[in-house]
């Protein structure tokens, strides 16, 4: 299935980000046709595939800069650019300064990403057309428990046990109003981050008596952007790269301070390919109201 591919893709190139990593190799590597590829990868990521690429290599160039005092032709190499002059032209171009530069005074605080990776710039897709919506949310409590550790962009690695956990909170709540539901304080650091966490669990008007969380937390009123994601929720970390590091930033909104998650409407043991399956939420400030 498409999407599951570019996953994979996603996750070959984060392995060795020095490598050439051509699109007909990446393609073949998913089976599917040169353009086919390029067109789903924009799709799914929000990014071409060359945006992609020099993106993350960038930001691993930043990173290495900022905490390391290695050349900075070692840098180059590492992050796959042959020359001192070719990492310079791009992290200028990329930036607005050279690496010399970054390295004495860092970047301005405007020009940075979100944290926790201040230094991830996507370079997205001109042909990205997304809709999305605002909602005014009420005062919630999420019921959870705890998901540790992003491994190749994904939390949640045992989605049949996550599904009998959500299973067993499912008895336990009955007939409440409720939503399931995994909610995040801030994203992880890199595509694999062994100390991000995720809370899943189960949204509730009000808190009550129950045995399965390990604890509550409240989720704020206020408005949030929402994004849907279709298909299986093994890729709903491609439609968080395109709503958090690419929709937001198309969109001219900004992130306020509170928790994201995702809403489930679909188990994750059954969720088809094209249905609608989950949706994004993020907590905005916006300068308009209704839908892009």
């Amino acid at each position: 299935m498409p999407s599951q591919n570019i996953a994979q893709a996603c996750a070959l190139i984060e392995r060795d980000l020095s490598a050439p990593h051509p699109i007909t190799d990446l393609a073949k590597a998913c089976g599917m046709a040169g353009h086919h590829f390029q067109r789903t990868f924009a799709a799914a990521t929000g990014e071409t595939v060359a945006g992609y690429i020099r993106s993350r290599r960038l930001e691993r160039a930043a990173l290495l800069l900022a905490e390391t005092d290695q050349r900075i032709l070692d840098i180059a190499l590492e992050c796959g650019f042959e020359t001192h002059a070719a990492l310079t032209r791009a992290f200028s171009g990329h930036f607005g300064l050279n690496p010399k530069t970054f390295r004495a005074e860092g970047l301005p605080e405007g020009t940075r990403g979100i944290a926790p990776r201040p230094y991830l710039r996507p370079i997205e897709s001109q042909t990205l057309t997304w809709d999305h919506d605002f909602v005014d949310m009420p005062d919630q409590w999420l019921c959870w428990r705890r998901a540790p550790g992003m491994a190749e962009g994904r939390f949640f690695p045992d989605l049949a046990q996550i599904s009998a956990s959500f299973q067993t909170l499912a008895a336990e709540l009955a007939d409440a109003e409720r939503s399931f539901s995994a909610a995040y304080p801030k994203g992880p650091k890199a595509f694999e981050d062994p100390e991000a966490v995720a809370h899943y669990g189960a949204l509730l008007s009000e808190k009550r008596a129950l045995n399965w969380p390990e604890g509550w937390t409240q989720i704020d009123q206020g408005r949030f952007a929402v994004f849907p994601h279709h298909g299986p929720l093994t890729t709903l970390p491609l439609t968080w790269n395109r709503a958090v590091r690419v929709g937001l930033r198309r969109f001219d909104l900004t992130l306020r301070p509170g928790w994201m998650f995702e809403t489930y409407l679909a188990s994750p043991s059954t969720a088809g390919r094209r249905a609608l399956t989950a949706l994004i939420h993020l907590p905005v400030e916006i300068s308009t109201y209704g839908k892009a």
